[in-house]
């Protein structure tokens, strides 16, 4: 064994070798592994519509059985792809079921004048007001999904069964750990959307000012910056294992978090249109990545003043900017209600818009400028992926809501479907108190570390100890939810 190569696994030394210089995994890899979500979120939509068609006035999708068949169909497939054990069985065995639930779904009862309006488009017309935003479904979901990858990735990479090429990617390449963190910041941005949108207020239509926006940015912003400087002083305090090219040494994830809202209204103030500002950003940020001294400065410099210490978190922060943004402009497309049941099947094309813009300008990059994506500093290329991914994902998501959702007669409206009829509950419940669900997962991960020796657990023993720390995660959002009360 190499004599500079730690031995003993239970040291900190050596689990800060462990995730040193990986390269990650191919794209198609990645997006074969999280392909299950969106299989998983097909067949609970599919059970769902089947059940609800055949009883509606009956059906609840709050019951034990719905509970426990919402987590054998989004935790076990989840287990299954990122512990890579029977991945192609588990996605067969998803396409299958979902085949199977999806034929239980009668078909939409026969149109003699196919040209005729949609029976739907009245509900629409009637529950329409400008400026008003009620939950989207495929929202709430694809939200939900991403927390729940990424508070389980955060505790399994400190086990072997979990594949280490998943594990972030030392400066370049492609990893799941690496699209999770891009999809916290973008989807935090698709919902944050709501913060610069125009409210109704007395029945009249009211935009914030700059001042009203810095004051709300400000006020999201302080928690979460509490909770940076709370972690790092844990950290610090119990000689906890670190990763110090992954934000730096003194920053962590919570401070670019923190940071992003209050940067957002100024932003706004340069330009009004998200996707100019958030381009500009990504460009101006590449060429003097590339161009200039600074990339060379960046990758290889020594850490001795405070911001070469922490120029990863420092710097990446302006593609997470952009990032954030382009997550906004897509909200704003997406949040407010629709007019008509026609502006809402339009939204697909939208989204898929984004989705081709981005795909395009990471074909760019990656292929024709040769710029391998980085997520140690957020570079254009790795923000164009993040960006293409999580709106192909939300445009997959909304797909299938509209195509079961069309099998269900017109007299089963909107309004009247009951809870757990649209979202699963246990995505409800993460969605709500998304925040919390982050911060409980990461000071279990802690305790788990610190009480457990990871890397000497079985393969049987590390998967106990990660579905219970599932379970436990999850545990508190559930709880909130029962009890009506959100906190963040």
């Amino acid at each position: 064994m190499d004599p500079l190569v730690p031995s003993d696994p239970t040291t900190k030394e050596y689990k800060e070798w462990r995730v040193s210089d990986l390269d990650g995994s191919s794209l198609t890899e990645i997006h074969m592994v999280l392909s299950t979500v969106v299989l998983s979120y097909w067949c609970w939509k599919c059970k769902t519509a089947a059940e609800f068609h055949r009883n509606p006035a009956n059906f609840s999708g709050r019951s034990w059985q719905h509970f426990v068949f919402e987590c054998t169909v989004f935790l076990v497939p989840m287990f299954m792809a990122l512990t890579e054990h029977y991945l192609y069985t588990t996605i067969a065995v998803l396409i299958g079921t979902g085949i199977y639930y999806r034929k239980q779904i009668p078909n939409a009862p026969y149109r003699a004048d196919k040209w005729a309006p949609d029976p739907r488009a009245d509900s629409f017309k009637q529950s329409f007001a400008p400026g008003k935003i009620t939950p989207k479904s495929y929202l709430s979901i694809y939200r939900a999904e991403m927390m729940l990858l990424t508070c389980f990735c955060i505790l399994a990479v400190d086990f072997n069964v979990f594949p280490l090429k998943f594990a972030k990617v030392e400066t370049f390449g492609t990893s799941i750990m690496d699209l999770g963190v891009g999809s916290f910041v973008f989807s935090a941005g698709v919902v944050g959307a709501k913060s610069v949108l125009p409210k109704r207020v007395d029945g009249k239509i009211v935009a914030l000012s700059l001042w009203q926006q810095l004051k709300a940015g400000l006020w999201t912003s302080l928690p979460v910056l509490v909770l940076g400087i709370a972690r790092f002083v844990l950290t610090e305090s119990v000689d906890y294992q670190k990763h110090a090219t992954e934000y730096g040494t003194h920053w962590n994830f919570f401070f670019t978090l923190g940071l992003l809202p209050i940067c957002v209204p100024l932003g706004l103030s340069l330009c009004g249109d998200l996707r100019v500002t958030s381009m500009a950003l990504l460009v101006v940020y590449q060429a003097l990545y590339s161009l200039t001294p600074l990339g060379n400065w960046l990758e290889h410099a020594d850490r001795t003043n405070i911001v070469a210490a922490n120029r990863e978190g420092i710097f990446s922060f302006v593609g997470y900017l952009a990032m954030f943004l382009l997550g906004m402009s897509l909200g704003q497309e997406v949040l407010p209600d629709a007019p008509t049941f026609k502006a809402r099947r339009m939204r697909l094309v939208s989204v898929l818009g984004v989705w081709t813009t981005a795909l395009i300008s990471f074909f760019l990059f990656s292929f024709v400028l040769g710029i391998e994506p980085s997520r140690r500093f957020a570079n254009a290329p790795y923000c164009f992926w993040v960006a293409g991914f999580n709106a192909a994902m939300l445009w997959v998501f909304m797909v299938i809501e509209e195509d079961v959702d069309s099998k269900l007669p017109p007299q089963l409206a909107r309004a009247g479907r009951p809870a757990g009829y649209e979202v699963p509950v246990i995505l409800e419940a993460i969605n709500v108190n998304s925040l919390t669900t982050f911060l409980v997962a990461n000071l279990l991960t802690g305790a788990i570390n610190m009480q457990v020796e990871t890397l000497l657990c079985t393969t049987v023993q590390s998967m106990l100890v990660l579905g219970g720390y599932t379970l436990m995660f999850m545990l508190p959002a559930l709880l909130l939810y029962r009890s009506n009360i959100r906190l963040r």
